[in-house]
């Protein structure tokens, strides 16, 4: 299970998001048009078929404090939809790209594949009259509907569309037994399983995500999403990378790929508004951390490394659902009464939401994205070899 796989600062806070509490999204009325014939079984990847919002937003300011949702989309609908996508276009923005050409093989020894699974913003506003009593908000989502195995059949996909993408180009991609040869590439220091992580990412909003690496090449420790010290890994990594580039007589490639599903933005801490909102929009993106690391190990077997950046892409595509879960906003007669009679009080809106999405179509919006990411990796490689 999920919950299983993930790091424990991950797991709490994927919990706190999992508050019983009454959904407000609804079944689709028109859903048992799209059930299979006959009332067969669902398909594996077939969602719950509810119906609910994309976006929604929370506001509270010196008289009020509310919430809406935006948008109307029915989950049975979106199974019905295409699975079949075109690449997600992905521009990058390379450094040290000429190490690229010095070697003539290529070896991928990782695919890291993120997917952001939870996300929360909160913003605060005081003054304005409102020093002593200011208002806060919050919106909290988590994502539902992506399986450990689907998350690990995508990423044994998306390694295996680069190798593919490679060779079609005409480059000679090292397999996992070429790779096997080296023990400095067996010894790679690696996560036995899927390794979760949360940061800051996004501007006031903070997302955990679990960081998954094709079953045959679990994910390298320091290229694996980690933030912190966790990432000190990659300096020993990048010594190992060295050697073998050597060794092999090819350049190191290793993709990191992050997933996100939601598009959150905060007024922020403001000490002279007596207002605050956050807004949260469902949308596909590869995130700008995604980024690709690649070692050219020279004749004396040190590490000459280069890497790829990309300020992401999105796509308008619907793939999911909001439906709240909670919400754990505090009383306002409460709050009022406190301040009439001069007490200090801050009060606090806080909504969860699931995001609930299609898997047919969260699948497929995946699939997009690693075959334009791995597509501009190789025209990157294409044109740093002069060809």
């Amino acid at each position: 299970m999920r919950h299983e796989t993930v790091s424990a600062a991950v797991g709490a806070l994927l919990l706190s998001l999992a508050a019983a509490g009454p959904a407000s999204a609804q079944a689709d009325p028109f859903g048992a048009l799209y059930a299979p014939p006959g009332g067969g079984a669902p398909a594996r990847d077939a969602s719950s078929g509810r119906s609910g919002a994309t976006s929604v937003s929370g506001a509270v300011g010196r008289s009020y404090a509310n919430s809406e949702t935006g948008g109307a989309v029915s989950l049975a609908q979106l199974d019905m939809m295409p699975a079949d996508l075109p690449a997600l276009p992905v521009a990058l923005d390379g450094g040290a790209t000429r190490y690229l050409k010095n070697r003539p093989k290529i070896a991928v020894p990782g695919y890291t594949i993120g997917f952001i699974q939870a996300a929360s913003a909160s913003a605060y506003g005081a003054g304005a009259g409102l020093e002593r009593n200011g208002r806060a908000t919050k919106v909290a989502t988590r994502l539902v509907g992506l399986t450990d195995q689907m998350a690990q059949d995508l990423a044994d996909e998306a390694h295996a569309d680069l190798v593919r993408q490679l060779e079609a180009a005409g480059f000679e991609v090292l397999d996992l037994g070429a790779l096997q040869v080296s023990e400095r590439m067996r010894n790679l220091p690696r996560y036995a399983q899927p390794v979760g992580g949360q940061g800051v990412i996004d501007s006031r909003a903070t997302k955990a995500w679990v960081a998954y690496g094709p079953r045959a090449l679990p994910p390298i420790k320091g290229y694996a999403f980690e933030q912190g010290l966790g990432a000190v890994a990659a300096s020993g990594a990048l010594l190992t990378f060295g050697k073998a580039s050597q060794e092999l007589d090819a350049v190191i490639v290793n993709p990191r790929l992050m997933i996100d599903y939601v598009d959150m933005e905060s007024s922020g801490r403001r000490t002279f508004s007596g207002s605050a909102s956050v807004d949260a929009d469902l949308r596909f993106a590869i995130h700008p951390l995604s980024r690709i690391d690649f070692v050219w190990g020279n004749d004396h077997g040190g590490a000459m490394p280069g890497w790829f950046t990309t300020k992401g892409a999105s796509s308008p595509q619907p793939f999911g659902i909001l439906a709240q879960t909670a919400d754990r906003s505090d009383s306002v007669a409460m709050h009022n009464a406190l301040v009439t009679v001069g007490v200090n009080s801050v009060y606090r809106q806080s909504l969860v939401f699931d995001a609930e999405v299609s898997p047919r179509r969260y699948s497929a919006l995946a699939r997009a994205a690693y075959r334009g990411f791995n597509a501009a990796l190789v025209a990157e490689i294409r044109k740093a070899r002069g060809a």
